[in-house]
Formats: C-alpha cells, structure tokens, sequence
C-alpha cells in the first residue's frame, strides 16, 4: 500500500454501509480512481462536504496493490462548485460532463487534457455560461480528446472538398459524406451550415461558444448529432442526457434559447 496524491474532480459515489462512502474521482496524473470515505456520512465526519458531487480539490489516498478499490486519506477542497448544485439545468448540464469523464476515463491511467477539459467546463458552467452550448462544445472537445473527432471540412470517404450548403453526417462512417458517397452509407443525417459552423468554432477554444446565436432547431441538430455520435463511439447509452430528454417540456436547449 502506497500513499498518492494528485489533483482530482469528484465523479460518483455511493453508500457503503452504516456510515462510510465509495467516491469516485477523476484524477490529473492517475485517471480515475474509487476511494472508500470512512466514516464519511458522519455529522462530524473530517472530509465535511468536500465529497460533494463535482468539487474539486486535491485527493490523497492510500492505493491498495490488490485492488482498484483504494482508502481516501485527505481531500483538501479547492473549488465547490456550489451553483451547479442550485438549478435542474445545471445540475443536470454537470452531470453529463462527469459522467462523460467516468465512462473516459481509465482507472490508473491519467490524461491531463481530459482532466483540464472536465475542469474548464465545470468552471465555465458555475460562472455563468450558457449551459447548452458550453456542454455542445464540451462534447465535440471530449471526441478530440478521445481520438474520435469527426471529419467536419472534407469527405470522411473519398476525401473530396464538399459542396455548399446542407451537408450529410455519417455516425457509422465517422463525419461528413459527399453526395456521392453518402449514396453508399448506411445511416446519415442532415447537417446545416449553422451547425457546422458551431462545431468547427467550438473545437479552436477560444471562441465564447456560451454567447453563440443559435435558433432553437439548431441547438437541436448539434445536440442530437453530438449525442449520437458520443453512444456510437463509446458503445453506451449516456443517461443524464437521455434522463433530461424524458421529462416532457424541458430541455436545457429551450431553456437557454429564451
């Protein structure tokens, strides 16, 4: 047994027994990691709301050589979050971004530009920025980040420059798709120049993606496409995006419309 530390992001947790907790973190240098809480859902327990989901501080714990499931020494908070907690919209807009970050990440293998992805958008999200796009941005960054992104300025195919206008998106074939080509696809959807335009922006960075003028069947379009390409690529369903599709009437992208 081992002593390690590194930065970290709370990602999940639960209960185990009477009163200590397994949570689940995202670290900078080790990836994920599950630590048992001890005593952590005392009143008086020492890590107080430090294991809130989405905070963010630095995680010492003991790694255990014969198993993934490690003790938690100290959590020392450096940033609580404590909006993302305060609205379904945010709540729910966070949970994608962690949740996102567990099925990513691996467990004893860091990546600090997955760890600085998760933590910019976290921050971006409790100061105020929109959560609809930010977490479209958030997505197609997390593809790059993963290897995945798609091909958004030439045939993924044939490699040819395409047309103006409307273009065609193949999740199977792995971005856009000529005319020709898209004859030959097996499943592809509608991709609007708009929408092109948010994704290509989004991936430089810089852009203030949370202020973008989008109409409401836009959001639409890149969230759909976004979505589906994300379950293609990771070979799972994400629930807290299909759980905010499932209460009728609300959407983080009709709220962030108006």
């Amino acid at each position: 047994m081992g002593l390690k530390s590194s930065e970290a992001i709370v990602i999940g947790g639960h209960n185990l027994g009477e009163a200590d907790r397994i949570v689940v973190f995202y670290t900078r240098d080790y990836g994920k990691v599950r630590a048992v809480a001890a005593g952590a859902r005392r009143i008086r327990s020492r890590f107080g709301g430090s294991l809130e989901l989405f905070t963010h501080g630095r995680l010492v714990y003991f790694e255990r050589s014969t198993s993934d499931l490690h003790r938690l020494s100290e959590f020392a908070l450096r940033e609580p979050f404590h909006s993302l907690r305060t609205s379904l919209e945010l709540l729910t807009a966070a949970s994608e971004v962690v949740e996102l970050g567990g099925i990513a990440g691996v467990e004893g293998e860091g990546s600090h530009e997955l760890f600085s992805l998760l933590l910019t958008t976290l921050r971006g999200l409790n100061g105020g920025a929109e959560p609809a796009l930010l977490l479209r941005a958030f997505e197609i960054r997390l593809l790059r980040t993963l290897g995945y992104l798609p091909e958004l300025h030439k045939c993924v195919r044939c490699r040819e420059s395409l047309p103006e206008g409307v273009q065609s998106f193949g999740p199977n074939e792995g971005g856009l798709l000529c005319p020709l080509c898209r004859e030959e696809a097996m499943e592809t959807s509608n991709v609007s120049p708009a929408a092109l335009t948010f994704l290509r922006t989004a991936l430089q960075g810089d852009v203030d993606v949370g202020r973008a003028g989008l109409i409401p069947e836009v959001r639409n379009e890149i969230r759909a496409l976004l979505q589906t390409f994300l379950e293609f690529k990771l070979g799972r369903r994400i629930r807290s995006a299909r759980f905010l599709a499932g209460i009728p009437g609300f959407s983080l992208d009709t709220l962030s419309s108006h």
